[in-house]
């Protein structure tokens, strides 16, 4: 024997309590009336009850409490094996995850749009096995055909833009995809695929595949997400935040309703643009109302063999005997105690009345083990949860949803709390006064919103299987009073953002429009500065000129000083050379006169030798004389012609030197070419 709640055997305590406490109170039962009444006369005063009717009833109390706590901890002996069928149709939903699908010309994107139009339709759709398929360059099977819908919702809630493999749009490998997966699972039966794109196919070879998909019963269905306006693509490795092409240019992507189309009427199918206020549910019901039908049968479900109602019934004989046993019938009301045993009887029918299926011993483990992990690891808590869901029971299903949802809605609100940088601690409560500047952006608000859809489902889900459920309606009301404030702040940012980029490029302007003023002035400074340095510079000339004029005067008075100094030296000198050469011309002339005497006395000498000398030959006598008369001629003259010599190269020093001594007429001739 097992349990499906082990922990509520915890309160078998209660009883054990309970029995000290009879027992202790028994026992100190006093007997003060003893002093009141007589020996002799308390058999006739006092009436005393058998320890047993007090003590009996007691314990088949207790033990009703025991059979009671063991049967509400849901005793079970084994399970049986159960078969289930299910019937539905096959769905595949192909998500194009390219860059373009990231356009926020539908917000907060067109992928975020497809995503809630997909959680909305697999919501509709909780009879059919729906698999996913994400693609771009490429097609993906993410998630076989199932019917577990819940792991699909956890898939469509990660999926985001870097899960495609190659860039672009394929709807050709798209087709390609949903065929292989259609003829594993119903190849002879027809089929739905249901494309969320913005249709810009950048290979084209889609119409011939989509002619394939018709001759394999494949309907296609196509939703367009975008605007015929479209908008840039965001890309966040540009300093721009924009994507551009090889030129540089903004890409702008449109949404191609009619490519869209065609793909689709190759099919025979349908096209839906998607907008605010489309019926997208009963578009999809009206498209697939013609998809054949499967049934199938599971036998992997267990029943639990109940053993609860076998410990209620025993509870309650065991308590209607205490009652009975414990009553003084002949105190009693007659009317007071067939109430009694009409509500006791009721409820012994009711706990023998078949008890209703409870969840699998699987679901609840995982349950109970969300619970106690949703405190500090909600991550792990969400997966119990996800596990319990799986269970066929729908009261599990919807605690199951229940507390998903729980789970994602306290995320929410720690996430606004991180936005909003409120204080959680009791120091920091304490400052809470004190303002808080910090704002959250649009996008990280659209990212809390789709968070707080993804809540709003599960609550919504919950509500669905166990309406009687009061707290997941009223979270739902919370939630969508909540998000209705989001859209208004995230509107409200948009326009703040709009505002500061009009502010900004106004103060851009200014700037630029200030440097521009800053540079001419600058440029006026330079210029002027420019001119002062050439003022200077020419005064500065002038200056130099003037003390170069001075200095030039100063030189030439100087020079002239000198000249005039040099002058009188010159004079001195000459004055001195003039006594000089006037001694010299005396000497000379003195000298002259001492030669003449000389000679003539030499040819005195001469002629008396002669005189003395006998005439041998007469004709060489005669001729001798004259022969000494010409050589003693010609001495003077060489001698003469030195001291012309010697004074014409004094005249020529004296005009070499600037003397102003004239020259004599002596020595006009010109000088010989040799000197």
């Amino acid at each position: 024997m097992s349990f499906l709640y082990p922990y509520v055997l915890l309160a078998l305590a209660l009883p054990l309590i309970l029995a000290a406490v009879i027992v202790t109170a028994h026992l100190r039962r006093g007997n003060g009336w003893r002093r009141l009444v007589s020996e002799a006369h308390e058999q006739e005063l006092v009436r005393r009850r058998a320890p047993w009717r007090v003590l009996l009833p007691s314990v088949l109390a207790l033990s009703a409490l025991v059979c009671g706590i063991i049967a509400t901890a849901r005793p079970i002996n084994g399970y049986t094996a159960g078969r289930s069928s299910t019937g539905g149709r096959n769905l595949l939903i192909a998500l194009d995850i390219s860059r373009s699908m990231e356009t926020p010309d539908v917000k907060p994107s067109r992928l975020e749009a497809a995503r809630a139009a997909a959680y909305e339709l697999v919501d509709a759709l909780p009879q059919d096995k729906i698999g996913l398929i994400l693609f771009s360059g490429e097609a993906d099977l993410i998630i076989p055909l199932t019917y577990d819908h819940t792991a699909l919702r956890d898939t469509l809630a990660q999926v985001n833009r870097e899960w495609a493999g190659y860039g672009g749009t394929n709807f050709g490998n798209v087709i390609k995809c949903a065929l292989s997966v259609f003829k594993r699972s119903a190849p002879t039966s027809s089929n739905a695929l249901i494309i969320f794109s913005d249709g810009e196919d950048t290979v084209g070879s889609s119409l011939a595949m989509a002619r394939e998909a018709k001759q394999n019963n494949l309907l296609i269905i196509t939703v367009g997400v975008g605007t015929e306006a479209g908008g840039a693509i965001p890309d966040a490795r540009n300093s721009n935040g924009l994507y551009t092409d090889g030129r540089g240019r903004h890409v702008i992507s449109r949404l191609d309703s009619q490519a869209l189309r065609q793909f689709s009427d190759a099919t025979e199918g349908s096209f839906l643009k998607l907008e605010n206020g489309s019926d997208l549910t009963g578009f999809i019901r009206e498209a697939i109302a013609d998809i054949d039908r499967h049934e199938e049968q599971t036998d992997d479900s267990k029943v639990p063999r109940e053993l609860f109602g076998y410990f209620a019934a025993l509870s309650l004989l065991l308590l209607v005997a205490a009652i009975i046993l414990g009553t003084e019938w002949k105190r009693a009301r007659p009317m007071q105690s067939l109430s009694s045993l009409a509500i006791l009887l009721g409820a012994t029918l009711m706990a023998a009345a078949p008890a209703q299926a409870a969840p699998s011993a699987d679901a609840v483990d995982a349950f109970h083990r969300g619970l106690s992990l949703i405190g500090d690891k909600p991550d792990e808590a969400a997966e119990a949860f996800s596990e319990a869901l799986l269970d066929e029971d729908t009261d599990m299903q919807a605690a199951a949803l229940y507390q998903l949802a729980q789970i994602d809605a306290r995320a929410v609100l720690k996430s606004l709390r991180s936005l909003y940088g409120a204080e959680e601690d009791s120091a920091q409560a304490a400052n809470a006064d004190k303002p808080d500047t910090k704002t959250p952006t649009a996008d990280e608000l659209r990212a809390v919103v789709s968070d707080l859809d993804k809540a709003m489902n599960g609550y919504r889900q919950a509500d669905k299987l166990h309406p009687q459920r009061q707290e997941a309606r009223k979270n739902l009301e919370k939630l969508e009073k909540l998000r209705r404030v989001l859209e208004e702040e995230i509107e409200k940012l948009e326009q703040q953002q709009q505002q500061q980029q009009q502010q900004q490029q106004q103060q851009d302007q200014q700037d630029q429009q200030d440097q521009q003023n800053q540079q001419n002035q600058q440029d006026q400074q330079n210029q002027q500065n420019q001119q002062d340095q050439q003022n200077q510079q020419d005064q500065q000339d002038q200056q130099n000129q003037q003390d170069q004029q001075n200095q030039q005067n100063q030189q030439n008075q100087q020079n002239q000083q000198n000249q005039q100094n040099q002058q009188n030296q010159q004079d001195q000198q000459n004055d001195q050379q003039s006594s000089d050469r006037s001694d010299k011309d005396q000497k000379s002339r003195a000298e002259e006169q001492a030669e003449k005497e000389q000679k003539a006395r030499e040819r005195e000498q001469q002629q008396q030798k002669q005189q003395q000398k006998p005439s041998t030959e007469p004709k060489d006598e005669q001729a001798e004389p004259q022969q000494r008369k010409g050589a003693a001629d010609q001495a003077d003259e060489k001698r003469k012609e030195r001291r012309r010599a010697s004074g014409v190269l004094e005249m020529h020093a004296d005009e070499e030197s600037g003397s102003p001594i004239p020259h004599s007429n002596d020595f006009n001739a010109a000088p010989d070419k040799d000197y």
